[in-house]
């Protein structure tokens, strides 16, 4: 049944399937109008309203395009065109925007805000003005926030109040046209939308009570004023904004005395019985509006998570207690290349620019390591699966433990931290190339000249196999393990992955930590980014900084919750009071550092702790020596704890040197032994900060003598910052245990089940199961790099970006709308075809090198100066982004960094497994609301005969089959998430079944 009083007329409503376009776009056909519904993150849903309509006899038709790309507006008004040669009327109704305080909001909040609300209405209403004859009208949906200042509305409030100034505007521009311009605004409206007010409870009350009539505005009630000021009642109002707030701009509540308190039931009924009327009246209880107490820090139970154990292996020190005496002198541990190790003659040129070569022959090696006095291990053990195993050991030593405890392992691992798993591959490629050349594997003189130059290789295992073998027999059977690469941040993510699961209750005892060793085709890489010190000593934070050098070393740490530490007897190290985890999102490059991500990572680490930035009393950070890394380090530090007063910075990369995927955890246990002595440690090799830090005694500055740290009236509390390659960057917050003094700690609730995929894509070889020897490669309009970049990159990264190009086109904007809250976590195997690849022309100088001095057989020499011509054949000799080009963790970060995403970016390796563990973790950070989108993908891309080789060895049975290569992408959200934004849900995820 519809008024008649738009009869005729052609409307377009943007955003017209939502809660208020789907009344507004009902009004218009009630009242004669056809309706085109204008729908971009669920076409699904606009189609089934104009159903809907039209089963009711209105008119109403369908149409998908983001009014926030130009492009596509002009698309789709030229489409109204074709179809109907005309457009009487426009409701900008489509709008973006996030409830955050001001403090919180990003500048992908702002534009996203901006370009949805401001630069999408202009979009259309130039383009609707093309179509419409004298007598059309616009009409802007607008909101209170353009008046008035709630509270977590700026991001939304001021493009409203653009989005007004712009109807003046526009009035002005169409006047001479007959176009009228207006805007229809509405207070709190009791929706979807409105519910995601943070504490909606209160707001809407509050919102109510200051309003005459005392209740909030409905989607019908604004979308009978867009239907006024569409229709020919409106004829002489122009530019102008009516407003159906109830009453609330008038102030009564605000500008007039208090009133008093009305009665309860309770009170008027006792005070009814007291009065002298016999026929009191009845009472009358007034709802007041509710008020609710400052929330506590999510999971403070008042049972936190606590530090049980620790153990260690670093340059110098096979021990906690070794550490700290390192801590307190001025030991120098930067050596050259042991012998033991590798030839550095072979891998070295003083040229930084010299292919395949580090410029730098210093570094920090575990030498003298005294083992714990249990362990057993074989002989040519990797040394990562040593030294792991023997901090594990030691982490244990004084835990109590009992049969019924569920543990579970989380390390921070890559295979490009392997020296073993690095030969072993080498070794590989070397004897399928020579088989293939006809020289057979077991000939003498290359079985001679392999065991001198890879005697590691004759043994290795995958990294998941590692960790494993690490724990194998010190942990029971069936213990929960997963191993996380997000670079040098790694063990801070272990860490974090373990507290939630024993805050999940998922297990009793967690045990996280991280191990590296050092390789030498790393080595060579990383000069290629000239990051490594010249000088050859790392002087992290100091002015004549230049540069990193990496070291070998494991650590770990045993977590439990408090209550379980103290029935076992144990000894209460320390209290995790909170993690925060992001990632950088866009920059100059996927390696530069950048201080607005880890800005973020620390206000989430105070946020969901609790903590407030005068309680924290030092930061050890991540502050690895390079001028570019530490700077951009100190001012994000700067920006969160500048005013807390006097706070030490410092970092043990000056001592030991920079220990990788172990570099978190043995700050956290560096923070441990502070907390236990009493003292925090000077900063080693300082002279004064760089000018731009902006140091000084009265906030952040660097000691350079120890700082007394005495225990006093509040717990104290030191900060630990990993910041790692690619944009991964994690920030803890440790906490001393005080059973006197009360302190605030957070980790998150977990929210069952709920789990849904909402998008998915792949991309694998055309019947075959290897992209080939080279890659298709995109074009730079797809991938926005350079030939060079492109060439660097492993096509893991490259296959990755192509899925998320095939995601449906709504999930990538969802993932784009909400870039603060998305995340990567990726499954991913083994080392990276380039990574096998590099590392063999790394080695090819020391094996021909080698061959020729030991009088080697011409068919061993012929068939290396043919290996040599097919590798630099397959890969061309390193360049600046050949590092980030193959490192694993970089697959999942090149996705954030490509697609601006700042949730947080994870690689994990389960080996043929790890896509169920991505699906896994991610679901954990999902339950957890550290994320609101997870694009969890598995990725392989290395097919090469050496990988494939040890897999199947390292398989029990022997049985691993053909590796083949592959993509696959898939968005999770939760189901309230996709349904609140459209988003069609393909599958449900039952990870208590799995």
């Amino acid at each position: 049944m519809t008024t008649g009083d738009l009869d005729g007329k052609v409307a377009l409503v943007t955003g017209g399937a939502g809660s208020v376009g789907a009344h507004i776009s009902r009004a218009l056909a009630e009242a004669g109008a056809h309706v085109v519904v204008n729908c971009f993150h669920s076409l699904d849903t606009a189609r089934a309203l104009v159903d809907s309509l039209v089963a009711d006899g209105l008119r109403a038709e369908a149409v998908r395009a983001s009014v926030a790309r130009r492009g596509q507006v002009e698309r789709m008004f030229e489409e109204v065109g074709r179809t109907h040669g005309r457009l009487d009327l426009l409701v900008n109704n489509a709008a973006a925007g996030i409830f955050l305080p001001a403090a919180a909001l990003t500048d992908e909040h702002l534009d996203r805000a901006y370009a949805t609300n401001v630069k999408g209405a202009l979009w259309c209403s130039l383009a609707a003005s093309e179509l419409m004859p004298a007598g059309g009208a616009i009409v802007n949906v607008s909101s209170i926030g353009a008046l008035h200042a709630p509270a977590n509305y700026l991001g939304v409030g001021i493009t409203k109040a653009a989005l007004e100034a712009l109807t003046r505007y526009l009035a002005a521009e169409f006047a001479d046209r007959g176009i009228r311009v207006n805007t229809a605004s509405a207070g709190l409206i009791d929706n979807e939308v409105g519910r995601m007010f943070p504490d909606f409870g209160s707001v809407s009350a509050n919102t109510a009570a200051a309003t005459s009539v005392g209740r909030l505005c409905t989607p019908a009630e604004l979308a009978s004023v867009v239907v006024f000021l569409a229709g020919p009642g409106s004829s002489y109002v122009t530019g102008q904004s009516v407003v159906a707030d109830g009453g609330l701009s008038l102030l009564r509540q605000a500008m007039s005395p208090t009133p008093a308190k009305a009665a309860t039931p309770v009170e008027a009924a006792t005070q009814a019985k007291a009065a002298v009327p016999v026929t009191a009246p009845e009472p009358v209880a007034v709802r007041e509006p509710a008020t609710e107490a400052e929330p506590a820090p999510t999971g403070a139970d008042g049972d936190p998570v606590v530090v049980v154990g620790m153990g260690l292996a670093v340059p110098g020190a096979s021990s906690p207690d070794e550490f700290w005496s390192l801590l307190r002198g001025h030991a120098e541990l930067f050596v050259e290349v042991p012998a033991d190790r590798w030839d550095v003659d072979s891998f070295h040129d003083d040229d930084p620019s010299a292919p395949d070569k580090t410029y730098q022959r210093r570094s920090g090696f575990i030498t003298g390591f005294t083992p714990h006095p249990d362990l057993d291990v074989a002989p040519d053990t990797d040394f990562t699966t040593l030294w792991l195993r023997h901090s594990i050991h030691q982490a244990l030593d004084g835990v109590g433990r009992s049969d019924a405890d569920r543990f579970g392992l989380y390390v921070g691992y890559t295979p490009d931290g392997s020296q073993h798993l690095q030969e072993a591959l080498v070794r590989r490629e070397v004897v399928g190339f020579a088989e293939r050349d006809g020289l057979p594997a077991d000939d003498d003189g290359l079985r001679e000249l392999l065991d001198r130059c890879l005697p590691r290789g004759r043994r290795a295992e995958p990294p998941h196999r590692v960790v494993r073998s690490a724990a194998s027999g010190l942990l029971p059977e069936g213990t929960a393990v997963s191993v996380v690469d997000t670079a040098c941040s790694s063990s801070l993510y272990a860490i974090d992955i373990g507290l939630r699961a024993i805050v999940a209750g998922d297990v009793d005892t967690a045990l996280c930590g991280g191990a590296f060793a050092l390789a030498p085709a790393g080595s060579g890489l990383f000069a290629k980014l000239h990051g490594l010190s010249v000088r050859g000593e790392v002087r992290a934070l100091d002015r004549d900084a230049d540069g990193v050098l990496f070291s070998d070393g494991a650590g770990v740490v045993v977590l439990k919750r408090l209550s379980k530490a103290l029935a076992d007897g144990d000894t209460v190290l320390g209290v995790v009071g909170g993690i925060g985890l992001s990632a950088d999102g866009k920059g100059k490059a996927v390696y530069a550092p950048s201080s607005s991500g880890q800005e973020l990572a620390i206000e989430r680490a105070l946020s969901r702790s609790g903590v407030q930035p005068s309680e924290v009393d030092w930061v050890i950070a991540h502050a690895t020596g390079t001028p570019a890394g530490d700077l951009a380090e100190f001012a994000a530090l700067r920006a969160a704890y500048a005013s807390a007063g006097p706070v030490p910075v410092t970092s043990n990369k000056s001592l030991i040197g920079h220990t990788g995927w172990a570099a978190g955890v043995v700050s956290v246990i560096h923070a441990l032994l502070a907390l236990r002595h009493g003292t925090i440690p000077a900063q080693q090799r300082f002279t004064e900060a760089p000018p731009g830090f902006g140091a000084g005694p009265d906030t952040l500055h660097v000691p350079r003598e120890p700082v007394p740290w005495p225990a006093g009236t509040r717990a104290r509390t030191v900060a630990v910052s990993g910041f790692g390659f690619g944009g991964t960057n994690a920030h803890l917050l440790l906490r001393e245990h005080r059973p006197d003094v009360p302190a605030s700690f957070g980790y998150g609730e977990r929210r069952r089940g709920g789990l849904v995929v909402v998008g998915c894509s792949s991309h694998v070889p055309d019947g075959a199961p290897s992209f080939g020897r080279t890659y298709p490669t995109p074009s730079f309009r797809e991938v926005r790099m350079p030939a060079s970049t492109l060439r660097a990159t492993d096509r893991t990264q490259l296959m990755i970006m192509e899925c998320m190009r095939r995601l449906a086109g709504d999930v990538r904007e969802a993932c784009e709308a909400d870039r603060a809250a998305t995340g990567v976590v990726v499954g991913h195997m083994g080392p990276t075809r380039n990574a096998v690849l590099y590392a063999l022309r790394a080695y090819l100088d020391e094996l021909v090198g080698a061959a020729h001095a030991s009088g080697g057989s011409e068919e061993v020499l012929a068939m290396l100066k043919k290996l040599r011509e097919h590798a630099h054949d397959h890969i061309a000799a390193p360049v600046e982004d050949s590092f980030p080009g193959e490192m694993p963790n970089v697959v999942a970060a090149r996705l954030s960094n490509y697609f601006d995403l700042r949730g947080l970016n994870i690689t994990v390796d389960g080996g043929r497994g790890s896509l169920a563990d991505a699906f896994e973790l991610a679901g954990r950070y999902l339950e957890f609301g550290d994320i609101d989108i997870a694009l969890v993908a598995g990725v392989n891309g290395n097919s090469l005969a050496s990988w494939s080789r040890l897999v199947e060895e390292s398989t029990p049975g022997g049985t691993g089959g053909e590796v083949a290569e592959g993509a696959f992408l898939f968005a999770v959200t939760r189901r309230e998430y996709a349904e609140s934004h459209d988003l069609r849900v393909l599958a449900e995820i039952d990870l208590e079944a799995a």
